[in-house]
């Protein structure tokens, strides 16, 4: 037990997730540390971070913020910002890494005189619901960032703010996961004590917001996968409810799909069989398609796209020892039927030769 627990405790500080995601994995895994870390390294990199600097020329005010944009969740997960009269903060570099560029802007929340009422006006706006809306349909995992839109969001933003007629500002984008996110902000809280600074606002919503998160079930592996038909006693995808088992083969390519595969037990022998997964959304999209997001174990998810009145194979409508115990994911091939029809044979003509 002592030992299970060093090995979620060594995945928890190596990969910053959290402490019931790291057993979950484990156990899923039947202790596999480096299976664990496969599945996590995975992640999709869908936290989108600008890290920006401005000057307000009119109003001899200077600035720099940080915010993450969590693709996933559809919101600001971390955000901070230093608004001056001081000049210093413009030697602030842009291109450097986020965690170095965050630290950078809590050294100066320590020990310059911020304009408290503009930060306030700035994050509130942030995390307005309008703007949220606009950068939403610009962070996309997969999709390139056109800089110029960008700069024309963060400008009419900061115009909001203040009565300049020339703002100036210059930012850069990173992606990240929000492990790693996590991972950088225990790391934080370990060299400093963030009740010290002077922005205390900030650290109430993100507190709030990291507890809204806890208890979330988290997607970190999302694959690629078909329902295994059954048109005449299947269930019709349009019915299926959270929590139905269905029969799905994993069909995606990747490296990390044929690991799972194979710990699933969906490949055998380098060819991929039926496994159950359970229903956890059921979307109806248009021209008559649904997409069904599948689960097999913690954050590993499946996902396929089908026609809603296509019948699938669900284990509800399976007869009691059609599928039994370890069987359950393994179809009854033919080379079984008639092994059984061949032994039976050869059976009957032993009794036959008994009986003589």
């Amino acid at each position: 037990m002592a030992q299970n627990e060093a090995l979620v405790n060594m995945l928890v500080q190596e990969t910053g997730c959290d402490h019931e995601i790291a057993s979950m994995l484990l156990r899923f895994t039947d202790g596999d540390l480096d299976g664990a870390r496969r599945i996590l390294k995975s992640v999709s990199k869908d936290v989108f971070i600008i890290k920006a600097k401005f000057v307000a020329e009119t109003s001899g005010e200077f600035g720099a913020f940080m915010f993450c944009y969590d693709e996933k969740e559809k919101g600001v997960k971390r955000l901070i910002s230093v608004i001056t009269d001081t000049r210093d903060i413009g030697k602030i570099d842009v291109e450097t890494g986020w965690r170095d560029f965050e630290e950078e802007l809590y050294r100066y929340l320590k020990s310059t005189f911020i304009d408290s009422l503009r930060v306030e006006q700035f994050e509130k706006s942030i995390y307005s619901k309008d703007f949220l809306k606009k950068i939403g349909t610009m962070f996309k995992s997969g999709k390139p960032l056109k800089k110029e839109t960008m700069h024309g969001v963060l400008i009419r933003e900061l115009y909001n703010i203040f009565p300049d007629t020339n703002i100036a500002i210059k930012f850069e984008m990173e992606v990240t996961d929000a492990f790693e996110l996590n991972k950088a902000l225990k790391e934080q809280e370990e060299v400093a004590e963030v009740e010290e600074i002077e922005n205390k606002e900030l650290k109430g919503r993100e507190e709030e917001k990291k507890q809204r998160g806890k208890g979330k079930d988290q997607s970190l592996v999302v694959m690629k996968v078909d329902p295994v038909l059954s048109p005449v006693g299947g269930t019709e995808i349009r019915f299926l409810e959270f929590g139905d088992e269905i029969q799905v083969r994993i069909t995606d390519e990747r490296e990390i799909a044929e690991y799972l595969a194979d710990l699933i037990g969906g490949r055998v022998l380098g060819e991929r069989i039926p496994v159950v997964a359970k229903v956890v959304e059921v979307q109806e999209l248009d021209e008559g398609y649904a997409s069904v997001l599948t689960q097999f174990g913690p954050g590993i998810m499946g996902l396929f796209r089908a026609l809603a009145d296509v019948k699938v194979a669900s284990v509800a409508n399976m007869e009691e020892g059609q599928l039994p115990g370890g069987m359950r994911n393994r179809e009854i091939t033919p080379v079984i039927v008639v092994g059984g029809i061949v032994l039976g044979v050869i059976l009957f003509v032993l009794l036959l030769f008994l009986s003589r």
